[in-house]
């Protein structure tokens, strides 16, 4: 891959992971275009890297959704990194609870937002002679925790629409790539304040595009190789580890 006749189209790209995966496709010198939840969210980023093609999207909105692919520039993309995402904490058995849980806001964004924008975009990259579209899960779409069961069963849920739309993409010939990123937790605004041993979001941007670039079906992320390697020997005991956090 020539990252310097690519243009990339990164989602949730004004902080965490997907600021840094837009800061560094520039740097590769790809062309990008990259999205945020509002135009005030967009004017930091728009500051910050005035050469790339900030974008409203509001990915858990139908009509947002449309108008923003009607708003994408005419030239081609060859690369989609659905980077977007929201967590919430719950614990379903506190009935207590003083703040409200959106479980629709968290599965649209998280899986319907993505999965809706990637129908829109097919015939747009079935025309382009190779493209790749990437799904950035995590390592929780292998083995839930307790504390975010909506954010992992959605999680879980694109990872299993990654892996049917590879068969399919496969089965009709058309020359994308679909590939699954699993980041395990990153150092980000999401996070802050929540586990221990966190990737950065640098190290983490740095491994996703690394796996792009090679063409991995599947990008195993900092500690989410060895959470992979326990389920395959003892899935029980990667489960027991997982769920407690």
């Amino acid at each position: 891959m020539n990252w310097q006749q690519i243009h990339a189209l990164v989602t949730g790209g004004t902080r965490g992971i997907g600021l840094q995966l837009v800061t560094q496709l520039v740097a590769n010198g790809a062309k990008v275009t990259a999205t945020g939840t509002s135009e005030s969210a967009l004017t930091e980023a728009r500051t910050l890297l005035p050469q790339v093609n900030w974008l409203v999207l509001d990915q858990a909105n139908t009509a947002s959704r449309e108008a923003f692919v009607q708003s994408l520039p005419t030239g081609g993309i060859q690369l989609v990194i659905h980077n977007a995402g929201i967590q919430q904490l719950r614990d379903w058995t506190d009935q207590n609870a003083s703040v409200i849980f959106d479980t629709e806001q968290e599965m649209k964004v998280n899986f319907v937002g993505p999965v809706e924008l990637t129908r829109l975009l097919l015939p747009r990259l079935a025309c382009e002679q190779k493209a790749q579209i990437v799904f950035v899960t995590s390592g929780l779409a292998l083995a839930p925790k307790r504390s975010s069961p909506i954010y992992c069963a959605s999680k879980a849920a694109l990872r299993s629409f990654t892996k049917s739309l590879r068969a399919q993409i496969r089965q009709a010939g058309w020359p994308i790539l679909i590939q699954e990123a699993l980041p395990p937790l990153v150092d980000t605004d999401m996070t802050r304040g929540r586990g221990r041993g966190k990737i950065s979001a640098v190290d983490a941007a740095t491994q996703i595009l690394k796996g792009v670039h090679k063409g991995q079906p599947e990008i195993d992320v900092g500690a989410t190789a060895l959470l992979r390697f326990i389920l395959r020997l003892s899935p029980s005991l990667g489960e027991r580890i997982m769920i407690r956090h």
